[in-house]
């Protein structure tokens, strides 16, 4: 049988809340995390919906523990289940599986890993097969997965995690045209600079500066095969999606949340708070706390949240 993840006690006691907790079982044991639709005896699950949907997962779930949003507190819940209540759920619940559940990462320098840099922090993993070129520094605690390569003296930060076949500091390939039409190239100068705090997921490409670095700043999260151009400024707490692709010189500033399959022209600034719809082709400058869909991408509304993440069941 799979081993207690924790008892609800236990979980009652981390998760913060100012509201209240009904049905509560301090003596069951949790053993698994899973959504509300598939949850069992033994499963806590979450739900951040407040209409009448949400009474009904609710109602019909055999989840042992749910957390649940607050404005559902005075509602017609008939459950046995152990409810909490809290103003997001979907975040205390990534909470609760970070803190309850221990995944297991590299330790140290694996043996196929080529690492030519000696500026590693303290307490680093880099998994195997990456490649870290000497002129590369890597701050503490930070996690490389396998395949990783790291190039054009990149500076990265404490806390990080890189997961598998990321690039950081290819070159660029911009090239110009000469007066005969024939492509010409140069080296490019700048490198890349990543705060702390920073995940990158697999397969995205992250291209050094021309004469200025590629700037990603602390907290940001990039999702899976990202194209991040020449020159980039990104700011912090950034939220960038899947397969998403941004020109060179782009800039974002803090909290501006990207949906997949989005592509960003290059130079163009999309400043705090804005929220880029899924698949949209941004060829414009984007305002603050504007949402933009569409292809071209056009305003839809004004964000009066600036936590732009949509939350789902």
């Amino acid at each position: 049988m799979t081993s207690s993840i924790a008892r609800i006690s236990e979980i009652v006691e981390f998760v913060s809340n100012d509201g209240k907790i009904i049905n509560e079982n301090n003596d069951q044991s949790i053993y698994r995390f899973k959504p509300i639709g598939e949850a069992k005896n033994g499963d806590i699950s979450f739900c951040s919906y407040t209409n009448d949907k949400a009474i009904q997962l609710i109602n019909e779930s055999n989840a042992s523990l749910i957390i649940c949003s607050i404005d559902l507190q005075n509602k017609n819940l008939e459950t046995n289940s152990t409810l909490i209540f809290v103003k997001n759920p979907r975040l205390w619940f990534m909470r609760c599986l970070r803190k309850f559940i221990h995944k297991k990462i590299p330790e140290g320098i694996h043996q196929s890993a080529i690492v030519k840099s000696d500026l590693i922090g303290k307490n680093t993993s880099i998994g195997p097969h990456s490649y870290v070129e000497s002129n590369v520094s890597i701050g503490e605690n930070c996690v490389i997965y396998g395949g990783v390569q790291i190039f054009n003296g990149a500076k990265i930060g404490n806390n990080v995690i890189i997961y598998p076949s990321v690039i950081i500091g290819d070159a660029s390939f911009g090239p110009q045209r000469n007066e005969s039409h024939i492509l010409e190239t140069c080296q490019h100068l700048g490198g890349v600079n990543i705060g702390n705090c920073v995940e990158i997921g697999s397969h995205t490409s992250i291209l050094s500066g021309f004469l200025e670095d590629t700037i990603i700043d602390d907290g940001t999260k990039i999702s899976s095969q990202v194209y991040i151009g020449s020159g980039m400024k990104i700011g912090k707490n950034c939220m960038i999606t899947g397969k998403t692709y941004f020109g060179g010189s782009s800039v974002l500033e803090d909290n501006v949340y990207v949906a997949p399959g989005a592509n960003i022209r290059n130079g163009i600034k999309l400043l705090k708070n804005c929220f880029i719809g899924m698949g949209s082709v941004v060829v414009n400058d984007v305002p603050e706390n504007v949402t933009v869909i569409g292809n071209p991408a056009k305003p839809v509304s004004h964000n009066s949240d600036t936590n732009a993440i949509g939350n789902t069941k």
